[in-house]
């Protein structure tokens, strides 16, 4: 056998026998840590080319001062391998732990929150991203997810907001409704109703609203959306007062107050039928609870300056300057015993979408609530 063919036989030997170690040292240095495997990787080849080197020096018949040169240098480069190593090791490592930390954050929010208390949350800053090309591809995935995740979950609040909100809307305008029909049969029996057409007329509208606002509710129960709005279309306000007036009598009747009406003429505006007429039924009501035995409350629809003018005047003694700022603030009760706050907030939403706005002024009978909405072309 030649000396070149023992050298490359030597040479194959160390690093299949390397080669092996290696294989099975990265193998347990994988469940320690990636920096350990990194480590294990770098230094296996130069652990192979240092061991067929020295074997070769060692087997060669060269002078002991150049077998320990050729061994110095292989120790020195060995120690310099190990520690660059090390180095460019933890530079791979420090990128990993960055998309590990983007799979942490996965479950934060990447902006800023609205708390319970009004407050704001700090914002959850982003991960930089790493500069291996590799590396910066899975963390910017991360964060697209991150992001879709953020947006759904406000849209799931969102959803459950207004769900919240319409169940509040209409467990509180069922009360209206239903105290109109125990009004209209309470009547009926006492006698109070010469004619029983008005009772029956105020219990069917009742029994209208009902069926509407149960049908939103059921809408609501199948899908996390709030119930569709119905198509705007022109309303006829005076027709929607006469409506409310119908089902708001009989609760009048019992409570001794007068309800009168003043219609000038043909109103109309531009919105949503079921939502105008919940309005007014919620001013109705509130003034019609408000007078007390003996009150009067009047309803009044006219148009002016482009304008549907809805006001509704009682007899309730006034309410305090400073609680009229925050009338139509949802949950907001103020000295009414009783109230859940929501009618009023209900009121201020529904103009609002309609364009419209409303204004409350206390006066020394009373209370005059006045809603504006643009008529329609």
């Amino acid at each position: 056998m030649t000396d070149v063919q023992f050298m490359v036989l030597v040479t194959i030997a160390c690093s299949l026998v390397v080669g092996v170690v290696g294989f099975v040292a990265l193998r347990l240095a994988r469940r320690v840590s990636i920096m350990l495997a990194l480590l294990v990787a770098a230094l296996t080849p130069v652990a192979a080319v240092v061991a067929a080197l020295a074997v070769n020096v060692s087997a060669m018949f060269i002078s002991p001062h150049d077998a320990f040169v050729v061994r110095l240098v292989l120790g020195t480069a060995s120690v310099l391998e190990v520690l660059l190593a090390l180095a460019l090791g933890r530079l791979v490592a420090r990128e990993v732990r960055l998309v590990v930390d983007g799979a942490r954050r996965l479950g934060q929010v990447p902006v800023a929150d609205e708390r319970a208390d009004g407050g704001a949350t700090a914002p959850v800053p982003r991960t930089p991203a790493p500069a291996t090309a590799e590396l910066a591809a899975v963390m910017a995935e991360l964060e697209t997810t991150r992001d879709r995740l953020a947006a759904s979950r406000a849209a799931e609040r969102a959803a459950q907001e207004a769900r919240r909100e319409v169940i509040g809307f209409v467990s509180h305008d069922l009360v209206s409704p239903l105290s109109g029909i125990r009004a209209a049969t309470d009547g009926l029996r006492s006698g109070v109703f010469p004619e029983p057409t008005t009772a029956l007329d105020g219990i069917a509208a009742a029994v209208d609203r009902m069926s509407r606002m149960i049908g939103d509710l059921g809408e609501l129960s199948r899908s996390d959306e709030p119930p569709r709005r119905a198509e705007l279309g022109p309303v006829d306000m005076a027709a929607v007062l006469r409506g409310v007036l119908a089902h708001a009598r009989p609760a009048a009747a019992e409570h001794g107050v007068d309800l009168a009406e003043h219609i000038e003429g043909d109103v109309r505006v531009q919105g949503d039928r079921d939502d105008l007429g919940r309005v007014l039924d919620n001013l109705v009501s509130n003034a019609v609870r408000s007078s007390g035995p003996g009150g009067r409350v009047l309803v009044g629809v006219k148009s002016l300056e482009g304008f549907a003018r809805l006001t509704v005047r009682d007899t309730c003694g006034g309410i305090p300057a400073d609680q009229v700022p925050h009338m139509f603030r949802a949950g907001y009760q103020g000295d009414k015993a009783g109230s859940s706050g929501l009618g009023l907030a209900f009121v201020d939403r529904v103009v609002e979408e309609h364009g419209g706005r409303v204004a409350v002024h206390s006066t020394t009978a009373g209370c005059d609530v006045e809603v504006s909405l643009p008529v329609a072309d």
